[in-house]
């Protein structure tokens, strides 16, 4: 890693990028792959490790997994005698599947998973002993460590995404009957509203795009998301602001109207309420 105030850009010779000992402190920054920091049951630390992602403060506890997804900014704000253990991997090994790909959205709305919280003991117990595996497996150096510690990747996140399944999606008895017929138009929605981010979308054209009426739509989004359907369509244009940012020199006007917003003030604001700074200083500090 590059210890600096700016997008990381670097590549790693392998699918996934192991961290032995995460750093005891590193600066705000950014990336465009998924990040996962393990707090192994069995360590120990003067103090608690702080993690900071868009200004929320994660403090970890042994046994925990922290995941943290690309283009998120995110720093190490204290991790004393460096307890922490990470590994990074494009999120390409995702989002190119199909059946990880519809639930990205759940996916994201979990970041910390706590080892003494009882539902979720399992799932983290299951983390770290595949964060194991793919440790001895790149001690091996067998012909195939590579897919062995990919195969881990996509074991882990299998179990992630059942234990998501059936925490997060809808309980309300009134959405019971066809649910998984529900969450496949709700994963439709999400979809076509992540790729049109940049049109004029609103939910009544949304809900009948996929059958739903407004209303109905508005109640399983929210509880099949966990957040509204405002909330989420900004989300996706903050999401591709920040990638024009990084990735054009196009200026903070044609960026904003590029990613839907309609107004530079609106997107001056809603860029600082999410991110913690101004587009043109994320442009200029995290780009540098």
């Amino acid at each position: 890693m590059t210890n600096s105030k700016k997008q990381e850009r670097f590549y790693f010779p392998q699918p996934i990028n192991i961290i032995p000992s995460v750093p005891s402190k590193y600066e705000l920054h950014w990336h465009h792959f998924t990040e996962m920091i393990f707090y192994p049951v069995d360590a120990y630390a003067k103090a608690t490790p702080r993690i900071v992602i868009d200004q929320t403060v994660f403090e970890m506890r042994p046994g925990d997994t922290l995941m943290i997804w690309s283009s998120e900014m995110h720093a190490v704000e204290s991790n004393a005698d460096s307890p922490l253990v990470g590994l990074q991997f494009s999120s390409s090994l995702l989002t190119d599947l199909p059946e990880f790909a519809s639930y990205s959205h759940l996916f994201r709305n979990y970041h910390l998973i706590r080892h003494d919280d009882s539902d979720m003991k399992d799932l983290a117990e299951f983390m770290h002993e595949k964060l194991r595996q793919i440790i001895e497996i790149r001690k091996s150096q067998s012909l195939f460590h590579g897919v062995e510690e990919l195969i881990c990747i996509y074991e882990l996140f299998m179990q992630f995404g059942l234990h998501l399944q059936n925490t997060l999606l809808p309980k309300d008895p009134s959405l019971l009957q066809g649910t998984n017929r529900t969450i496949d138009k709700i994963n439709v929605a999400c979809r076509y509203i992540a790729e049109n981010c940049d049109k004029d979308l609103t939910l009544d054209s949304i809900a009948d795009q996929v059958g739903f009426s407004s209303c109905y739509f508005s109640r399983v989004f929210k509880q099949t998301i966990q957040c509204n359907f405002v909330e989420y369509l900004t989300l996706q244009r903050l999401k591709r602001a920040q990638n024009l940012l990084a990735d054009t020199d196009s200026a903070i006007t044609t960026v904003a109207m590029e990613s839907g917003f309609k107004s530079i003030s609106t997107f001056n604001r809603v860029f600082q309420k999410y991110k913690g700074c101004s587009p043109s200083e994320f442009k200029k500090h995290f780009l540098q």
